[in-house]
């Protein structure tokens, strides 16, 4: 008996002094960012640094010591987002639907604006890569040419024999973009057109991501970040 009166009073303390650092990590977080309602606070993978949560799942890292805001993502060598991991994990735990995870699940209803949306979705992309028949798939990809997972994806898709429908982050480096590369001259407008038309149905992506539609339009997988093994699957599906 008094052996399991001290264990649970061991338990009992190890709580306490854990919800005890728990609050003094959000106040010194807090602190850093007084006008900002922050959900929770953990630390992150990096020494000395907090992964600081919002109410609808999205996180800031803060650097209490520096004073230091960072927004952005951390990836691992292999091209593993552990922001988005941990954003998943905290929105698992809370309850909380992702935007993205909505908008997706909204697109995968098989319905006939949905069938209209996808193929004007692809129809209005930048056409790239090799001049060939894809027999099951049209895949849109969305891209940034400063995201280096970006630039890491079109390296490795470069001898694919793949033809994507592509959109680009709006910017002055995009609009350079469109007009040396292909040609158009009025490439502000067509940035402002394909950034209208995803937002009518998509919220809340990072880059690169692409959608993998099927021949009658409707939406089958989606592929997050630098995926060589889900890339593959497709292209040697298609």
């Amino acid at each position: 008996m008094i052996k399991k009166i001290l264990l649970s009073s061991f338990i009992i303390g190890l709580l306490n002094a854990n919800s005890i650092i728990e609050d003094k990590q959000f106040e010194l977080v807090q602190s850093i960012i007084p006008g900002t309602k922050i959900e929770k606070v953990k630390p992150s993978v990096i020494s000395g640094m907090y992964e600081a949560y919002f109410i609808d799942g999205s996180l800031m890292y803060v650097i209490p010591d520096k004073r230091l805001l960072i927004m952005g993502e951390i990836y691992t060598n292999t091209g593993q987002s552990l922001t988005q991991k941990s954003i998943s994990e905290y929105k698992s735990v809370n309850n909380i639907k992702d935007p993205l995870e909505q908008s997706i699940d909204e697109l995968k209803i098989n319905s006939l604006e949905n069938k209209k949306y996808l193929k004007e979705l692809f129809e209005t992309g930048i056409k790239v890569g090799k001049n060939v028949e894809q027999k099951k798939y049209n895949i849109v990809l969305f891209k940034s040419l400063t995201c280096p997972y970006c630039k890491k994806l079109d390296e490795y898709l470069k001898d694919k024999d793949l033809k994507l429908s592509i959109y680009l982050a709006p910017g002055k480096d995009s609009e350079d973009f469109y007009i040396s590369k292909y040609n158009i001259q009025d490439a502000g407008t067509k940035l402002k057109e394909q950034l209208e038309l995803v937002n009518k149905k998509i919220k809340g992506f990072g880059v690169p991501f692409a959608l993998i539609i099927d021949k009658n339009y409707d939406l089958i997988d989606t592929i997050h970040g630098f995926d060589d093994k889900k890339w593959d699957k497709y292209i040697n599906e298609n």
